[in-house]
């Protein structure tokens, strides 16, 4: 009989260079290599540089027809013949365990070496003086062993599957809770992006009014200005030329010219009129509404954004008989049995109803708890940290 090495020698000489695999419907291209058909087939139908040109062979890169796959019917036989060969080895193996050393069958156990033995083995020098056992009888013991050890780790992989049912549902809730302050956010800067560009409309409308009214007054202004600098300019030519003329023309209506002189009137043109100074100096309250409503949008971003988690606790000595509670007081699961539970005033006896262990007084607190019907168990769990749904109880 092969050898199982020598069979798995064979068995790589006849696996397909493109899956690595065992040849399934060996077929031959023109270079003469063997490949799957439907390794080639997939190979083929990857496009290549150049459209036109013919696939190549994957292991000498020599063209090929796609067409031209010829079925190679000796090497799958060859292949099915190994395959046979190749399970009757492994049978092989596994029909009895013998010694490599002897080639006896092995019965025994060494408990100081820790090694299986055959006849010849125990009847050795080097294990004459060791415990010996059959092989069953000594595999007892260590079953047991490992029976303890697969109901510790078994209890274990419960643990760590609840805490992971237990995270993912914590998981799902920050989720969700995060889920609800992105809306949140969205929507109130919406709201304010709204109100900026209303203000921004209504101050840029005030804006456009004060500086349509001061070039207004500028204009007068200049008006006012350019007629007294004219009167002012005519009165100072007119004495020029009277000081460059004869003394006799001088004097000629020389008290009219300086009279008129003397008692002139000089208005004092003022650019800007109160009134409209005012309005410029008043301009900022205009801002007011639009602090007002930024210090709201703050505090009421804050207040959604920022809050306090509450960790809720059944209270057993008030839940109904026919609640049960878990022991960590976090659910409680309807059940039709009535429940032998001490009588006490603070216990609901005729509302199916349970209280929290300690009551809320003041602030702002939230929650989120999950409940299923009765014919999905009947449980009602409380969630710690809570989603958005909020309560507000005053003090």
């Amino acid at each position: 009989m092969a050898s199982a090495a020598s069979v798995t020698s064979l068995a790589d000489e006849v696996n397909c260079p493109i899956c690595q695999g065992t040849l399934r419907e060996p077929v031959t291209i023109d270079c003469g290599h063997n490949f799957c058909r439907g390794c080639l087939t997939r190979y083929c139908e990857i496009p290549g540089p150049d459209l036109e040109e013919s696939p190549t062979c994957p292991l000498c890169k020599e063209p090929f027809r796609p067409g031209n796959f010829r079925p190679n019917w000796q090497l799958a036989n060859v292949v099915e013949n190994i395959e046979r060969l190749q399970l009757v080895s492994t049978l092989g193996l596994g029909e009895e365990d013998v010694c490599q050393e002897h080639g006896e069958k092995i019965y025994f156990f060494c408990e100081d070496d820790e090694m299986q033995l055959c006849v010849v083995c125990r009847e050795a020098g080097e294990h004459a003086a060791h415990t010996m056992r059959f092989l069953e009888d000594a595999a007892a013991p260590y079953r047991e062993q490992i029976h303890k050890c697969l109901k510790c780790l078994r209890k274990e992989r419960e643990e760590i599957q609840e805490i992971q049912s237990r995270e993912n549902k914590r998981m799902q809730v920050l989720l969700t809770q995060v889920s609800t302050k992105r809306q949140q956010v969205i929507s109130e800067f919406a709201h304010l992006r709204k109100f900026l560009e209303e203000q921004q409309s209504i101050l840029l409308a005030q804006l456009e009014s004060l500086d349509g009214d001061i070039l207004k007054q500028r204009d007068e202004f200049d008006l006012l200005v350019a007629g007294e600098i004219c009167r002012f300019s005519a009165l100072i030519e007119e004495l020029e030329e009277k000081n460059e003329r004869p003394a006799r023309e001088l004097l000629t209506d020389i008290r009219s010219t300086l009279i008129r002189c003397e008692t002139r009137k000089c208005r004092k043109p003022v650019a800007v009129s109160p009134e409209l100074g005012q309005r410029i100096r008043d301009f900022p309250q205009q801002a007011l509404p639009l602090q007002r409503e930024m210090k709201m949008f703050l505090e009421k971003l804050c207040f959604e954004l920022d809050y306090e988690p509450v960790h809720i606790s059944l209270d057993p000595q008030t839940s109904h008989p026919k609640l049960l509670l878990s022991e960590d007081r976090q659910r409680a699961q309807f059940s039709y049995k009535w429940q032998n539970s001490p009588d006490n005033p603070q216990r609901f006896d005729r509302a199916t109803c349970v209280l929290a262990h300690t009551g809320i007084t003041a602030g702002r607190h939230t929650w989120v708890w999950m409940a299923r019907v009765p014919g999905d168990s009947g449980c009602c769990q409380l969630c710690s940290p809570p989603s958005l749904l909020g309560t507000e109880v005053a003090a």
